[in-house]
Parts: structure tokens; sequence; C-alpha cells
């Protein structure tokens, strides 16, 4: 009995944590449920609102944000193929650990792209397009300053994306985001749980204007690639502040 009450107790708390991470959901009726439903793990398990090896119960969603099941088991589906769940026979859905085998793919992705975009990108930008940049990051620094880690991720992906489709590329961007997941999952972590990591990817982000702004095409190019790669000398601290987040 003791050890039954134990395990009720384990599945409540966990119950607790998706009802809290899912708070202030509002559906919009107009739209896809399914797409909703998604969009909404998605972005708990990404900024890690929903942690991995977090039962996700279809009952416990549907109830607290007014769905059926039947949308909630189809974002289920979708996350499995985006690794970001896993459904278990006999055991139930998962949220998954981060591999770190993904973890490359991701960053490689990121940097082959974003570099050979942004050095083209250098050389027709227009004064239009560069005051827009530095509205973006002088919007990051005031999130740098107030310590508002939610804000700083959302203007970080808003500079990349308007890179993109300034140089007319911006379904690249948009091809990158299922690649690019886990990746953000880390990127998440370092914001959340690496002091200053924040103001140190904003200065590489004045960096990276700068050079932008002088074409200087050899530095621009560095200085992409070492922000990308930022990821990678950073995941040792993260994987030991956080063990339970990733498997190899």
């Amino acid at each position: 009995r003791i050890n039954r009450t134990m395990s009720e107790t384990a599945v409540l708390e966990e119950a607790d944590v998706v009802v809290t991470a899912l708070q202030g959901f509002s559906l919009d009726e107009s739209r896809s449920y399914t797409e909703q439903v998604h969009a909404l793990l998605r972005h708990a398990i990404v900024r890690g609102a929903l942690p991995p090896r977090t039962a996700l119960s279809e009952a416990v969603i549907s109830t607290t944000i007014k769905v059926s099941r039947t949308p909630v088991r189809e974002a289920f589906a979708q996350l499995a193929d985006e690794r970001l769940v896993q459904i278990i026979r006999k055991v139930g859905t998962l949220v998954a650990p981060i591999p770190v085998s993904i973890l490359e793919e991701g960053r490689f992705a990121r940097s082959t792209l974003e570099c050979a975009n942004h050095v083209e990108l250098a050389q027709k930008i227009t004064p239009a397009q560069l005051a827009e940049l530095s509205r973006i990051i002088d919007a990051q620094r005031d999130a740098v300053a107030a310590g508002d880690v939610e804000a700083f991720f959302d203007l970080d992906e808003a500079m990349h994306g308007r890179m993109f489709a300034f140089a007319g590329r911006p379904h690249v961007w948009e091809m990158l985001q299922p690649m690019k997941r886990q990746f953000d999952r880390v990127r998440w972590l370092l914001l959340d749980r690496v002091e200053d990591h924040a103001r140190r990817a904003l200065q590489e982000h004045e960096q990276i204007l700068a050079h932008i702004a002088s074409r200087n095409m050899a530095l621009l190019g560095a200085s992409v690639a070492a922000h990308v790669d930022r990821i990678g000398s950073h995941l040792p601290d993260v994987r030991s502040r956080a063990p339970h987040y990733f498997v190899d």
C-alpha cells in the first residue's frame, strides 16, 4: 500500500507539472486544434517547462486546455516525429531527452546555411534593413538588462529569421526549424542556467551586425560560425547541470 501511494503521488506531481506548463493557454476555435496543441506542447518542451521523461497524459492535457483527446493524440504523433516525445507501448507518452548525436546535425545545418546566407546578405543589405536589425538588437539589450530570458530567446529567433528574409530566403529559416529543435532546447538551457550566456550572445550579435554593415565577409563568416558553434563549447557545462536532459 505504501508503494502504491508513492506511485500515485508521483503521478499527481507529474500531472501538476503538465497543468502548470499549460496554464494561460487560450484556444482559438477558428484554427486547427491539433496545430495549436502541437505548438503549445512543443513550446513547453523546448523551453523546459516540460522536462525530459515527464509523462504526458491525454486526459490531463485535454482537460487542462479544454479540447478532446483526438487533437492531443495527433499532436503527440507529430512531436514523436520531431523526437520531442517518445510514445512507448504499455507505458505512455514521455517527453524525450535530448539526443547528443542530433545536436551536431542542428549545429551543422545552422552553421552552414547561416554563414552562406549572411555573407550574401552583407553584399546587398539596405539601410532600412540594417536599421531594423539594429532595433532588434536594441530590444535584445533591454531583455538582457531585465533578465528576461523568454524575450531574449524570441528576439534571437526574430533576428536570425529576418536575416534570411532580407536575403530573400524566408522559407529556408522555416525549413531549418525541425532540424534545430533539439539545438534550441540546449540554447534555452544555456540562457536559463548558464550565467551571462545571453550577454555573450548579445555581444556576438552586435559583432555580426557590425561585420554585415562594414561588408567584412571574412570576419562575418568566422563570427557566424563561432556564434553557432558556441553551443558545443558549453555542452559539458550544461550536461553537468542538467544530466537528465541528455542521452548519448
